[in-house]
């Protein structure tokens, strides 16, 4: 089980050591083998190690996205922490850099991490009961409210006019053209009864 030393935890990731061949080569085989009981143990975190490498080969690139693909699976991230432009520029050339997490430094793994941890501990928002579900549908109840209020805003207003009792013949406008209209009706029934004692009269 010493595979299992060749890593250590940084935040949410597990951070591999980069093997490196007699030549001083990223080893992309031997990376395989110390990533697989991460992998096994359900790790969903994981990075390499490129401190101190400054090229990468193709099959370095092909053991990158093998792991990526089974993190992102898991709804993981597969991280690479370099120190080189050159190999950023590699990642970039095989397509890796949007899909892939590049750190510069130990720090920027940490950062993310402590984002990443956050958003998951962030209590989702209350379900709502259906009840309040079905307020929510209807608009009217509010609309009614803001009815209740505008009326009540312009009755006072009016009620607010003060009556001036100075002012005759202002309490009942219609009651001085009723007595008129009266008076006139009374008239012409007088100046009929007088033709009509008249017309008698005169036939008698």
């Amino acid at each position: 089980m010493s595979e299992l030393n060749n890593f250590r935890a940084v935040g949410l990731f597990d951070l591999v050591s980069a093997p490196i061949t007699p030549i001083g080569a990223f080893d992309a085989e031997q990376f395989k083998k110390d990533v697989q009981p991460l992998l096994d143990k359900g790790s969903s975190f994981i990075a390499i190690d490129l401190t101190g490498i400054d090229f990468l080969y193709s099959d370095a690139c092909s053991a990158f996205k093998i792991v990526r693909q089974e993190l992102a699976e898991k709804n993981g991230a597969f991280g690479v922490l370099t120190d080189h432009d050159i190999v950023v520029d590699c990642l970039h050339k095989a397509g890796l850099d949007k899909s892939l997490l590049i750190f510069r430094k130990e720090a920027d793994m940490l950062s993310f991490s402590i984002k990443e941890d956050s958003l998951k501990n962030e209590e989702p928002a209350p379900e709502l009961s259906a009840e309040v579900k079905s307020e929510n549908r209807r608009p009217s109840g509010s609309m009614q409210s803001i009815r209740r209020r505008v009326t009540g805003r312009f009755t006072k207003s009016f009620n607010a006019i003060h009556k001036d009792n100075s002012i005759k013949g202002m309490d009942n406008p219609f009651k001085e053209e009723k007595q008129k209209s009266s008076a006139g009706i009374w008239i012409v029934l007088a100046l009929l009864v007088v033709a009509g004692v008249i017309a008698y009269m005169t036939l008698v």
